[in-house]
């Protein structure tokens, strides 16, 4: 299974210590370069920034050419642009995110395929469908 991270749920596991449920459930965890600035920033709490200061080997980082962002909206942060944009690349089965996707409306671009794009938002799990 490809599972992306957004720096949300990634900083909320931490603080709560239960960072290892996602190898447990997802074997390795994608996060794009973005993501791993938002979490290491000096505004991110120290016991994030020291948890990613020796990331586990189930935590891959990755990151997205810029090119590859045009196909997410500019209404969202660049953490999730590039979240969103690396589990479109990587063809990802599930992206953890905490964001309410209301604004992201439209059809999906023809090549993300016949797939199905799961996220978190506000706790509740859906899914979106992906078919052309």
């Amino acid at each position: 299974m490809i599972v992306v991270a957004d720096s949300g749920p990634l900083h909320y596991l931490i603080l709560l210590e239960l960072t290892e449920l996602l190898p447990r459930f997802y074997g390795q965890v994608f996060v794009p370069d973005a993501v791993l600035q938002e979490l290491t920033a000096s505004k991110a709490p120290q016991p994030v920034r020291e948890w990613l200061s020796k990331p586990p080997a189930w935590l891959r980082f990755q990151s997205v050419a810029p090119d590859q962002l045009d196909l997410v909206t500019d209404d969202l942060d660049l953490g999730e642009r590039e979240a969103i944009a690396l589990a479109h690349l990587l063809g990802a089965d599930l992206i953890l995110i905490d964001r309410n996707f209301g604004a992201c409306r439209g059809p999906p671009p023809a090549s993300a395929g016949n797939r199905h794009v799961g996220y978190s938002s506000h706790g509740s799990r859906k899914r979106i469908d992906r078919r052309p």
